[in-house]
């Protein structure tokens, strides 16, 4: 089993308990379990029936259930992890200063990061957000039949906004996953004003001045030859390639989505939109365990959001100077050692992914950098217009060019023409 299926620090379910290394969370799972009991009074009987009246449900959530998970041990588990789960979520959420030096319950312990941003994610490492109902339903003294309470839980523990409450949601793997792919719903776009600079060009050009004479002559000869190479440009041949440097060098412009709309990704008028993905140390244990998700669940295959986007990303980030204009469009947020290791997390994540393009962005966009035309405007775009001396000699260069040609014209005229008697 790939170590991304596997947890770290604690098992939660059937499948991963009992492995030597989790064991020693066993034991704060019983604190979790007293710390609850002392602090809303209820007793071990009541927190057991919340979950006898649903045991065939909880069963029903996980397939080849072992037989050796009896009635009563099979309840236990479930109690004894949904206790710890609520104890995390409460030491984050309500950080108690008599906790504040507790290995396990408390705001800054590692285990909190650990647990809850990697372990609690693992697809092979979920219990049903029904046992969470229950258990905090019977600690507050009533029933909770909707998902409202888990924006309270979620939203620092895991730092999940917009949750879908009201929705049959199976475990926080399924919330997580829900989050990340919520589109809100459109908003009217207003036309941005043109931003000025505090510093008009004008200004900016003056210190310059002093050098123009020396290098305008130099920079007169070099621009045909360039020109000639922008018209020779060749453009990706469409359906071929379709990494970010080659696309870029194409003329199809990268643009981080604003606000962040769900996975969505468009392409208008030259621009690939994008939403903004942070890449750290958990970035690809969350998304195998999302892909494996979609992949497996039966009433997902229609559904494959995070498996279209993770495989758009793979084709399209190859090598670390993807990454690095990715993230200088302020797409990518690389929190890892290079820009090597950012690359090579898309590479993995996309082996044995079943992509299936989306065509209304990926004909357009190929057709675009098809397009030898749109590649020799980049080049020149890159070369000439980046400042303004660049842009100042090329047209100096085109008037040049032009001055030149009407001088040969009439030299010509001049010499061809009949000359009078």
């Amino acid at each position: 089993m790939s170590m991304h299926r596997i947890p770290h620090m604690a098992s939660l379910g059937p499948y991963h308990r009992g492995r030597k290394h989790l064991k020693p969370m066993e034991h704060h799972k019983e604190r979790a379990l007293y710390r609850i009991l002392k602090r809303s009074g209820v007793s071990i009987s009541d927190l057991d029936g919340s979950l006898k009246g649903v045991e065939l449900d909880l069963r029903d959530s996980y397939d080849d259930l072992d037989t050796q998970w009896t009635s009563d041990k099979f309840l236990r588990m479930m109690l004894l992890d949904g206790c710890f789960m609520l104890e995390l979520f409460r030491a984050r959420l309500y950080p108690d200063t008599k906790d504040q030096d507790d290995p396990v319950f408390s705001r800054d312990s590692v285990v909190m990061g650990t647990v809850i941003r990697r372990d609690m994610l693992i697809l092979e490492n979920q219990i049903p957000l029904l046992v969470l109902r229950k258990l905090r339903g019977t600690e507050e003294k009533k029933e909770i039949n909707d998902d409202t309470y888990l924006k309270e839980l979620f939203q620092k523990a895991l730092g999940l906004f917009d949750l879908p409450v009201n929705e049959r949601n199976l475990h926080i793997l399924d919330i997580y996953r829900k989050c990340l792919i919520m589109e809100t719903a459109p908003m009217q776009q207003t036309t941005p004003s043109a931003q000025v600079s505090t510093k008009p060009v004008c200004t900016r050009c003056l210190s310059g001045l002093h050098v123009a004479g020396g290098k305008l002559k130099s920079m007169l000869t070099s621009i045909p030859t360039l020109d000639c190479r922008a018209l020779c440009c060749r453009p990706i041949p469409k359906s071929h390639v379709r990494s970010a440097m080659r696309f870029h060098e194409a003329g199809v412009g990268f643009k981080k989505r604003e606000p962040q709309n769900g996975l969505k990704i468009t392409f208008e008028n030259g621009v690939l939109t994008l939403p903004s993905i942070l890449v750290d140390d958990h970035t690809a244990a969350i998304y195998k365990n999302i892909l494996a998700f979609e992949i497996m669940h039966p009433k997902l295959w229609k559904d494959r959001k995070v498996v279209s986007y993770v495989g758009f990303m793979d084709s399209l980030v190859d090598t670390a100077e993807d990454v690095n204009l990715l993230c200088s469009r302020g797409i990518m947020m690389n929190m890892l050692g290079s820009d090597e290791e950012a690359a090579q997390v898309f590479n993995n994540l996309g082996v044995g992914i079943p992509y299936c393009p989306d065509r209304e962005i990926d004909d357009p966009l190929q057709t675009y950098a098809a397009s030898g035309w749109n590649a020799a405007r980049a080049y020149l775009k890159r070369k000439y217009f980046r400042n303004p001396w660049a842009a100042v000699s090329l047209l100096a260069a085109i008037v040049l060019l032009d001055l030149t040609f009407i001088q040969s014209f009439f030299s010509v005229w001049d010499y061809m023409r009949p000359k009078d008697p």
